[in-house]
């Protein structure tokens, strides 16, 4: 990986246990306990414990449960973040969202409802 994946994520890019490729489409629920970077499409629902990066290539047609969520692409679905959430300037969500923080850049699109989680 190069550089630039520092950049737009809150963990090291060593860090990342999985990546799906630009060219990769997987049509299907994703399910893991680490970290993944999507780079390519993914229809269906993401659940992860770790931190799920979306590149500004990659996109998500379903839901997304995950410990932290670094969007520079595009969601389609409801979002249940446990940590962060980051929505950069080329990234876009569409649904609701449950979160305890929330960050959008400028640029950055979030359309749909938002709630709060508790600790």
């Amino acid at each position: 990986m190069n550089g630039s994946v520092k950049k737009h994520i809150d963990i090291p890019a060593g860090d990342i246990e999985t990546v799906i490729g630009q060219d990769t489409t997987i049509i299907g629920c994703v399910e893991g306990s680490g970290n993944i970077r999507i780079d390519g499409r993914i229809d269906g629902d993401v659940s992860i414990a770790g931190t799920v990066v979306i590149g500004e290539n990659g996109i998500v047609q379903g839901d997304i449960k995950a410990g932290n969520l670094n969007v520079n692409g595009m969601v389609t679905g409801n979002v249940d973040c446990d940590g962060a959430l980051s929505i950069q300037a080329k990234g876009a969500i569409v649904g609701d969202i449950r979160v305890r923080s929330l960050n959008i850049v400028n640029g950055g699109v979030f359309k749909g409802r938002r709630e709060t989680s508790r600790v």
